[in-house]
């Protein structure tokens, strides 16, 4: 017996045969022998996934839809590499586009549509999270927790940035650098503070709120008070990672670090001077460490772009001498950084180095590293601490 298209329309979702409403729906759409019955299908359907939020997500599944005129829709995103390989199957007759994906319960990725050749943020998705080149769709799959410590909250005190430049002669350029200082600095002399060198310093501002991060950190006593230098490339390719890093590294050492003690009351000790950095900038974090340990004995690492010259930085850590250096690196497991984690975590074990370390079910992606700055504050600056090295330093 076969169904009134309406009379079906209302069945399938509560059907037994199938759990899944977008089941029904694709079931419903293949009943449907008319344009006007397949109209009628998506009239019914697109309401209720659309109440539930776009992407359309039941259990493991994330159902990316798109409704409007097209020729054709891709889906580029973190899980294809961007690439472009996924493309929208378009239903007859029809102006409704569709994509079924199988993700982690706890992932978070971003995506665009490509639709007819033009890069789109998905129309039916009003989560987004912004990136180095613009803002991206967001898909959280249910078990994503979003970070609650980027957000400014009225209620919590605030640290000052401010802005200013730096002429390094090593480099022959000028830098923007901006300074991040505490609720309550205390400029008296009478407090040091241990300080974070940023690179992509305008990103890890302006892209992960990190300054929001420190004051939330710093108002739920979750962290120390920290100064934090945070540092714009010019060069960023050849600086972080190619023709310049040795004379980036010269800079950052026999200038800029000179200059922030002379100029802040800092601690000026390596165990209270982390340097960290995304990417590339994480390349160059590892290779400033691992040259200079007695001036930064901390490294914070976000998805490190290691691969550079062969992969040198991370050859170092593993197949040369240890130093005298604590780690924290963060990867995801939608991005190819060409690096085992679990064998580089592994080998530094084997040399005695202190680290720790987390892999998500993310891409490379501003969505990743703004929501484990936090854990990679408090591994280094926990609060409480800072005072036993503030001790320390007086002692001596």
């Amino acid at each position: 017996m076969k169904f009134p298209i309406v009379l079906l329309m209302v069945l399938l979702p509560l059907n037994s045969y199938s759990q899944s409403v977008f089941d029904n729906f694709l079931a419903s759409i293949d009943s449907a022998e008319t344009k006007a019955e397949r109209t009628e299908v998506i009239a019914y359907y697109l309401p209720i996934m659309e109440d539930q939020g776009i992407p359309f997500i039941e259990g493991a599944t994330a159902n990316f839809i798109y409704v409007g005129q097209a020729t054709a829709v891709i889906l580029a995103g973190d899980f294809n590499g961007w690439s472009g390989s996924d493309t929208l199957i378009a239903i007859d007759s029809t102006d409704f586009f569709y994509h079924r994906h199988v993700f982690e319960q706890t992932a978070r990725l971003d995506y665009k549509f490509i639709v007819n050749g033009n890069w789109i943020l998905d129309p039916k998705n009003p989560n987004t999270c912004t990136g180095g080149y613009g803002p991206n769709s967001e898909l959280a799959m249910p078990a994503y927790v979003q970070p609650w410590e980027i957000i400014s909250y009225p209620g919590v005190a605030k640290g000052s940035v401010s802005t200013t430049n730096f002429q390094s002669t090593i480099m022959n350029k000028t830098y923007q650098v901006q300074i991040y200082l505490p609720p309550d600095y205390d400029n008296s002399g009478n407090t040091a503070y241990p300080v974070i060198y940023v690179q992509d310093g305008q990103e890890y501002l302006s892209l992960a709120g990190m300054n929001n991060i420190i004051d939330n950190l710093l108002d739920s006593n979750k962290m120390d008070p920290v100064i934090g230098v945070f540092l714009r490339p010019t060069n960023r390719n050849e600086e972080y990672g190619f023709t310049l890093r040795y004379d980036y590294k010269d800079f950052i050492i026999q200038e800029l670090v000179p200059h922030i003690d002379a100029s802040y009351p800092t601690i000026k000790l390596p165990a209270c001077r982390l340097i960290m950095g995304t990417s590339l900038g994480a390349n160059i974090s590892g290779l400033i460490a691992y040259e200079h340990p007695e001036i930064f004995a901390n490294c914070g690492l976000h998805s490190p772009a290691f691969w550079v010259n062969d992969l040198e930085v991370a050859r170092w850590y593993t197949d040369s001498i240890p130093k005298d250096i604590k780690l924290y690196w963060v990867a995801g497991t939608y991005e190819d950084l060409e690096i085992d984690w679990q064998i580089f975590s592994d080998s530094l074990d084997s040399k005695g180095y202190i680290f720790d370390w987390n892999i998500y079910h993310e891409g490379h992606s501003w969505g990743l590293w703004r929501a484990t700055c936090d854990e990679m504050l408090t591994f280094f600056f926990s609060k409480g601490s800072i005072p036993l090295v503030v001790n320390a330093e007086k002692q001596n």
